[in-house]
This record gives C-alpha cells, structure tokens and sequence, in this order.
C-alpha cells in the first residue's frame, strides 16, 4: 500500500471522527427549556389590627404588720392582753440591759498564691503511681470509701503511660499535710505532699 494511500484514509478517519463529534453539537434539535422568571414567593399576608388593653394597677393584699390591717383589726383586746400586769417605771430601770448579740468573727482566708502562669498554686497528697489502671481506680475507690477525694492522672503515652493517685487536692499545702496524716491513720499510706497540675 503506497504511503499517501495510507495518509489519506487516515485524514478520512480523523474527519469522519470530527463529524461524529461535531454533529450533535452543531444540530442540536432539543428543545431549550425556558426558566421562569416568575416569583414563587406566596404575598405576605394582610396585616391584622388588634389592640392591647392596658395593665390596671395591681393591688395586694396589705402585708401582716401594716396599718391598714391593724385597722381592720377589733378595737377591744381580749382578755388575756387586757389582764397583762403594768411593769412601774423603777422596775424597768432595775432590770439588766441585754447586751446586743456579737457576731463571730470571720475565719482569715489566706491569700491564694500563683505560679508564673498566674495559675494558682495547688496541693495534693501523692499516693502512688501505677502501670495498670485497674490499681489506680482499686486505690482511689479505697481512699474515697474512706472519706477522701481522691483522683487519677493520666501521664505518659504508649509503655510509658502511668496512672498517678491523688488524694485531697487543695490551694492551702498546709491542709493537704493535714490531710495526709488522716490518710495515713485511715488507710495506712504514707504519700506526700506534691505539687498538683490538674
């Protein structure tokens, strides 16, 4: 087969594929759908008039100790008040003065110190440190059965990960030294007092 044989059923190909193409595009008999340029939005409805009636004055009723009751009250007293003994001027005078009752005194809050984050320093009993959480949890289910707030911390990740328990977190360190002998009557453990990042 000669070269320009071969040219030129391959230029046939490539025009006949152009026209498959071309085609469709260039006849296109479908039909253009029209969009609406009409709203579909429903009209706002007719607004209705109506009237509020104004609040009238709200009357209560007069209070226990109040004029208007004491008004309403009978003017004759009965006769248990009526036999009430007059105390004379002389035995009034000779009866001790109540002292006026004093109120205790406030306890002194003690100012709360900050870290250099401006966090508040806090305190807690330290009672040990596990690898397995189910003897954290077993730790902490005692001490609060004892009567003490107790926490676990997750520190660490992967094989490294424990599980710290603390008992008692507070901002006064001298409360949680208190504390920390309650524990140990009640629990037999001796932690100790630790910084305590929450």
């Amino acid at each position: 087969m000669q070269e320009s044989m071969k040219h030129r059923l391959v230029g046939a190909a490539v025009l006949v594929g152009l026209g498959v193409i071309a085609w469709p595009v260039v006849f296109d008999t479908t039909p253009v759908r029209e969009i609406s340029q009409r709203s579909q939005i429903p009209r706002a409805p007719a607004e209705q008039a109506f009237e509020v009636a104004q609040p009238g004055p709200v009357v209560l009723p007069p209070a226990p100790d109040s004029a208007a009751l004491r008004e309403q009250l009978p003017d004759t007293l009965p006769p248990e008040a009526a036999a009430e003994p007059e105390v004379s001027a002389p035995e009034l005078a000779s009866a001790p003065a109540k002292a006026p009752l004093a109120r205790p005194a406030p306890d002194p809050v003690a100012p709360v110190r900050t870290d250099a984050r401006a966090l508040p320093e806090q305190w807690a009993l330290q009672l040990g440190v596990f690898s397995a959480r189910d003897n954290a949890l077993e730790l902490r289910a005692r001490a609060e059965k004892a009567g003490f707030h107790a926490l676990v911390q997750t520190v660490g990740s992967g094989p490294a990960r424990r599980y710290r328990v603390y008992a008692e977190p507070k901002l006064d360190r001298a409360a949680v030294q208190r504390a920390a002998v309650s524990v140990q009557q009640k629990l037999g453990i001796k932690g100790y007092v630790t910084r305590y990042y929450p």
